[in-house]
């Protein structure tokens, strides 16, 4: 019976139900009132706050403050555009880029993917490339003299040093296979870097996107996780056109059958063995993975593994032990987004948002969706909180991709950067969107707590771009973290960090027992503690989209830092405890397990920091 017809035989109780529904569903109204005012307050005032924090000044008052450097700094890269009227889905993903440090002097170098046409003849001149930073704020072209000659569909990017001789190596994902560019050292005294993929046994058919490197089975040495996309006939391409518009778009992964991702453990010897399917990691239904880190989620010593996918639940391999996984995502309260929704997810990015210790997980999602925060609250248990920490309605009008967290002004606190930009070019005809958008800068305010600082974080954050990938690097060694971006048919941006402030920072490279180099920390993790307060970072595989970051840790000690100690919590589970009065002015430092901290040196200072009041 309905509620709101009277009942014949009895008007009063008729009225009476009436009443009762018509209250019901103003109760129904009111509560949903209720819950967006309470997500409101946690981006309203945020914002509201952000004419008091971030002046007109260019950073002149310690506002996080980036600027392009890009030409005098000597990059030339541009990415290739390889649009066709087909509206293949392969144009829409570009490509990245990581930091490299090949020759070990010390200063981060860039190494930029390249992709090409996906059909037909590829021009030899579509090559990666390789700038080797000389370290006075420019770079120069290496990429013939390291012997970069490969041409093809490049994705992404992953740097480990896999043979532990100190020097790193560079993975890099094609459309049907796989470079492995190992870092040697040539007749003439260069460092050259050479393609041993198939000789080391890497075998990928597929549509490779992001990798990450990792120790995941505790024998030492660095084993490989690579994303998988889709599966794509190109003989039989479907033609997807917008519902509403008919406008030619390209189609979305879901028109195309996935395929497992990979897992290649290290033998040891220069060769990788393929155990995607005894690792547990072929386990689950396979999905579109678009970003891939591995790191310590639950503290237990093992390294895990999260991926995200693109329209599909995201993975979370949790380590067993002896290189076992098993697929926890949903239970763990990380699968999926805001409301239960699927999250088409594209970059990641770790870090203790919340000084609880534990890793949270950053993920990126599609336009007029919000970026997903999930609070990592310790045993796998996470916490969506993607309204609550204002990082979600800000990012709702983007399409977002590579993401980052840093320490842009040292204060203590990690910021987030995010790049932005469409996949289809037709965009504004059927979604209201541009194809370049601008990045997002936010800028965390406390626990957990983050208000979208772009307009005030430099020119390039208010310049339209089509943005993909994102690397952080310390690369002109003052002590401020800086930024790289990949764009779609665009030139690579280096953003300097011109932040002037006197906040002090310590930056890390570990080396663990038995490793050579800082890109195999992967696992390790520092704490600072101050009362009963602590600060964690984190020393991940993988990250971001298609690209990779300094492995550098970097620990904003703020401008009165009341950092009491010092703890490195190594891969091996060893917990070791720095001497703190060595550390405590700041400094980049070099620390191997098990022995005292080594001085690199301090920041140049004198570039970036006002004086104390």
């Amino acid at each position: 019976m309905n509620p709101l017809q009277p009942d014949k035989k009895s008007p009063g109780q008729g009225v009476a139900r009436a009443g009762t529904g018509l209250i019901f569903v103003a109760l129904a109204l009111v509560a949903a009132l209720v819950i967006r005012w309470w997500q409101l307050p946690f981006i309203a005032p945020h914002l509201d706050q952000q004419a008091a924090l971030l002046p007109d000044s260019s950073g002149m008052d310690g506002t996080p403050w980036f600027e392009d450097v890009t030409a005098e700094a000597g990059i030339g890269f541009r990415h290739f555009d390889s649009a066709t009227p087909r509206h293949l889905i392969h144009e829409t993903l570009g490509s990245g880029l990581a930091w490299i440090d090949y020759d070990a002097d010390g200063w981060m170098d860039l190494f930029c993917v390249q992709s090409s046409p996906v059909e037909g003849d590829r021009p030899e001149n579509l090559t990666s490339k390789l700038y080797r930073n000389k370290g006075d704020g420019t770079f120069e072209d290496v990429s013939n003299t390291v012997g970069l000659s490969k041409v093809g569909f490049g994705m992404g990017a992953a740097v480990g040093d896999f043979d532990n001789d100190g020097f790193p190596d560079i993975l890099v994902t094609y459309l049907g296979g796989l470079a492995l560019y190992h870092n040697q050292l040539g007749k003439d005294g260069a460092r050259r870097l050479v393609d041993i993929a198939v000789n080391a046994g890497l075998k990928n058919p597929h549509w490779g996107t992001s990798a990450g490197w990792g120790d995941v089975d505790g024998d030492g040495d660095l084993d490989l996780y690579v994303c998988n996309y889709c599966e794509v006939d190109l003989k039989n391409y479907p033609v997807c056109r917008e519902p509403r518009t008919q406008v030619a778009m390209c189609c979305p992964p879901s028109h195309f059958p996935a395929v497992s991702h990979k897992l290649f453990r290290n033998n040891g010897n220069l060769t990788f063995t393929d155990v995607s399917v005894e690792s547990g990691i072929a386990a689950p239904p396979p999905a579109p993975g678009l970003a891939v880190v591995l790191v310590d989620l639950d503290l237990d010593g093992k390294l895990d593994i999260y991926v995200a996918n693109d329209m599909k639940p995201a993975y979370l391999f949790h380590n067993q032990g002896a290189g076992r996984f098993v697929e926890k995502a949903l239970v763990s309260g990380c699968a999926l987004g805001l409301d239960g929704s699927l999250v088409a997810g594209m970059g990641i990015a770790i870090g203790d948002v919340d000084g609880s210790g534990f890793p949270s997980v950053f993920v990126t999602n599609f336009e007029k969706k919000p970026n997903i925060l999930f609070l990592n609250r310790g045993n796998l248990d996470f916490r969506e909180s993607s309204m609550r920490s204002g990082l979600g309605g800000p990012s709702i009008p983007f399409l977002k991709f590579g993401t980052e967290f840093l320490d842009a002004d040292l204060d203590g606190n990690l910021d987030v950067v995010v790049a932005n930009g469409h996949i289809h070019r037709a965009a504004k005809q059927f979604s209201d969107s541009d194809y370049p958008q601008t990045a997002q800068f936010f800028r965390r305010l406390g626990s957990a707590k983050f208000a979208d600082a772009s307009a005030r974080s430099g020119p390039y954050f208010s310049k339209p771009m089509v943005g993909r990938g994102i690397a952080v690097a310390d690369y002109d060694r003052d002590g401020l973290p800086d930024l790289a971006f990949s764009h779609v048919g665009d030139g690579v941006k280096l953003l300097k960090n011109a932040t002037r402030t006197p906040n002090a920072a310590i930056s890390v490279d570990l080396i663990p027992k038995g490793a050579a180099s800082p890109c195999n920390a992967v696992g390790s993790r520092i704490i600072a503690k101050s009362g009963a307060t602590k600060s964690t970072r984190f020393a991940v595989g993988g990250g971001s989209y298609l690209s990779g970051s300094e492995p550098r840790l970097v620990l904003g000690l703020g401008e009165d830092s009341k950092v009491e100690g010092l703890q490195i919590v190594w891969p091996s589970g060893a917990r070791q405890d720095m001497n703190w009065d060595s550390m405590k002015e700041g400094g980049a430092f070099r620390i191997k397990e098990g022995f005292p901290p080594e001085s690199l040196g301090s920041p140049q200072k004198s570039k970036r920091v006002l004086p104390h009041k």
